[in-house]
Parts: structure tokens; C-alpha cells; sequence
């Protein structure tokens, strides 16, 4: 049930301002999913203290490692490596490759690795509000560009369509005139049925 860049589960998400209902799923919001995680990631260092625990904190839950902790019989030693092998197996794993990649990414030429300089820049967009449901693929194609632009900067739309309420739709820099212009002739959208 975990969704999204930062793999939030729906409780998780909610608890960290990340709204979810039948139009759209925020935790699917690269931007609003990267400032809970680091809302959430703050908090677990508060309770931690240890980033490398807090990184298996945030892959198994606190509840789980607290419980390891609370188990130890060494002066409650809470450092990830105190707990290694006290905890699932899928996070025992999960510190070290995190780790793994982080020395990768700073130096891959010494691991042999090629990663490449073509990084994709963030489209950069304005934000219209709208007052009624219309799918993306119909305002891409009033608006003369590409479906897949639209796409990219409404990701939280469960169904590539907008709520039915107020809503503050994402489009491409500059478009926002044209949009004003041909906003009415975008055809209203039916309410998504039960997924």
C-alpha cells in the first residue's frame, strides 16, 4: 500500500498532510511527498537521534524498531548497528544499500559506474484554478501541447482527471492565458467510478 517517491503508506501520508481521496493521492506529488518525508524524517531524528536507525525506522516503522530496542539488554544501545540483526531482514539490508549508494552516486567513476550528465529538468510550471472535473488529456489538448507535460506536473491525480470541486491544476509556464481562453470549451469530465 505504499505509493510514491518516498514509498508513504496512506496513514503515514495523512499523517503528514498528504491528502488522499477518490481524485487525487498526494503522496504521488513529488514536491508535497518530498516535504513530508522530511517533515517525517525530522521527527524520526528527534526520536532516534541516528540517522542510519532512522533510515530503518522509516523502512520498517518506529513502532517496529522502538520494540528492538526496548529489547536489548545492553544498556538499551539504539545505534543501527547495535539492532542489525535484531531487525527484518528486508532493513537489515536496506541501511547498508542506502549507504552503498550514497558512495556511489558521490564518486562512480572509482566503482566503475557511468551515470551520465542527462538529468531531466523539472518542467516548470503556474498553477490555474479550476472549478470543475476535465480530463488531463482534453486540457492538453486545448492548451496544444503534449498529454505526457500535463501528466508530469499533475502526478496526485488519481485518474488524469481534475476534482469536481475548486482545484489548483498545474500547467506549463506561460499557458496560463490561453488556458483562461479556452477553458470553457474543455468538456466536463464524468466522476471516476470505484477503482
Amino acid at each position: 500500500r505504499a505509493l510514491g517517491l518516498w514509498q508513504f503508506i496512506p496513514s503515514t501520508g495523512y499523517k503528514f498532510g498528504l491528502k488522499r481521496d477518490v481524485w487525487i493521492d498526494e503522496r504521488m506529488d513529488a514536491e508535497k511527498s518530498t516535504d513530508a518525508a522530511i517533515a517525517y524524517l525530522k521527527q524520526l531524528h528527534e526520536i532516534f537521534g541516528d540517522w542510519y536507525t532512522v533510515l530503518a525506522s522509516y523502512n520498517c516503522g518506529e513502532g517496529r524498531v522502538l520494540k528492538v530496542i526496548s529489547r536489548q539488554h545492553m544498556n538499551y544501545l539504539d545505534n543501527f548497528w547495535d539492532l542489525y540483526r535484531q531487525l527484518p531482514f528486508e532493513t537489515a539490508r536496506y541501511v547498508p544499500r542506502f549507504i552503498a549508494t550514497l558512495h556511489i552516486i558521490k564518486d562512480p567513476a572509482r566503482y566503475g559506474i557511468e551515470l551520465g550528465n542527462d538529468l531531466e529538468e523539472p518542467i516548470p510550471y503556474e498553477t490555474v484554478t479550476v472549478k470543475k472535473s476535465m480530463k488531463l488529456k482534453d486540457i492538453a489538448q486545448n492548451l496544444g501541447i503534449p498529454e505526457s507535460t500535463i501528466d508530469a506536473i499533475n502526478t496526485e491525480l488519481r485518474y488524469k482527471i481534475t476534482p469536481s470541486g475548486e482545484y489548483d491544476l498545474k500547467i506549463p509556464m506561460g499557458t496560463g492565458a490561453k488556458f483562461a481562453l479556452v477553458e470553457g470549451k474543455i468538456p466536463q469530465a464524468e466522476k471516476p467510478g470505484p477503482a
